[in-house]
């Protein structure tokens, strides 16, 4: 495999690394509160996207502890190792996207159910932004797939289970891989008329709808996938078969 150039770190990635380094240094100790989203945006000049993206992966890390009504906390006692032994694993074999979106169909569907009773303001709020994101990035598949994964993420925290938050944060980087392929088979406008479906569900606590678009949101673009592939596995007619050649 050939080595290509190192590109710009996506901003949520800039805000992760110096929050981690924050909390390695001690400068946020063990227990301690850490700064407001709101204060962090002003710190580290970015949007609130970038932040809460970088807070849900120090949680699902277990690095840091959201407090409901009261704010987001270094753990008492942090992980040992950031990524657990399941992820080089993973990595390593590389998923397929057939995998990853079976994957999707287990969790997101029940997820979403739990967003709908769970969900508080701060998360309904975070969905939307995220949402309006999607859509000032139509046209932009590295934008708009950035953005789709930051919604599926905000679903997994209005959930409010901290192994769905912790399972995402690990398989962060495959969740990104494949969105962007999904966005490049798909396109846009699907995305964003199931997300506001989902959205609109969740905000009305509507479990069943929310179960149900979410559900349809994942067939339709498994199917997708698998007409794009149907379609490239089928022989080229203005191309004489292998029979024909040898003969």
């Amino acid at each position: 495999m050939a080595i290509t150039a190192i590109h710009q770190k996506r901003i949520s990635d800039e805000v992760f690394d110096q929050m981690k380094e924050h909390i390695l240094s001690g400068e946020w100790g063990a227990g301690k509160k850490i700064p407001g989203e709101l204060e962090l945006t002003e710190l580290f000049g970015v949007s609130r996207v970038s932040i809460r993206e970088a807070i849900h992966r120090l949680v699902g890390m277990g690095v840091l502890t959201i407090r409901r009504g009261d704010g987001t906390y270094v753990s008492e006692v942090l992980p040992e190792n950031y990524l657990n032994a399941l992820l080089p694993i993973l990595m390593i074999e590389g998923p397929s996207l057939d995998e990853m979106l079976e994957f999707r169909s287990m969790v997101e569907v029940e997820s979403a159910r739990l967003a709908s009773r769970r969900a508080t303001k701060e998360d309904l709020d975070r969905m939307s932004q995220v949402f309006q994101v999607m859509e000032q990035n139509k046209g932009n598949v590295p934008g708009f797939a950035a953005a789709d994964l930051s919604f599926h993420i905000a679903i997994a925290m209005a959930a409010h289970n901290s192994v769905i938050i912790k399972v995402n944060a690990i398989i962060h980087d495959m969740l990104k891989k494949t969105m962007e392929e999904i966005v490049g088979i798909t396109g846009f406008d699907d995305g964003l008329f199931y997300h506001k479906r989902i959205l609109e569900a969740i905000q009305s606590k509507n479990e069943e709808e929310a179960v149900s678009v979410m559900r349809e949101h994942i067939r339709v673009t498994i199917n997708k996938v698998n007409d794009l592939k149907a379609r490239n596995t089928q022989p080229d007619p203005s191309k004489p078969n292998s029979q024909e050649t040898s003969s």
